[in-house]
């Protein structure tokens, strides 16, 4: 019975570690380990390993694209 519940955590492990290999973007293999981020040569996106951890693929935004957000806020804001 122990033994099921390690091979489903090591499953689990394995799979989130091949997550962080794959751009959530393009699905490119051509990614840069940058530490608590990723770079996707392909497509040039930085994304964060936590949202990749945490979210499904169609829901991570890059970091350019959360900046780019946050800037829009922000515009909106001093506009009024």
């Amino acid at each position: 019975m122990y033994h099921f519940f390690i091979d489903v955590e090591i499953e689990a492990l394995f799979k989130m570690e091949n997550k962080l290999k794959i751009c959530p973007r393009c699905k490119g293999k051509n990614v840069i380990d940058m530490g608590d981020t990723i770079d996707c040569v392909d497509c040039r996106l930085e994304f964060e390993k936590i949202d990749i951890k945490t979210l499904k693929s169609n829901q991570i935004l890059s970091i350019s694209e959360k900046l780019g957000f946050v800037k829009s806020i922000k515009n909106n804001q001093t506009n009024k």
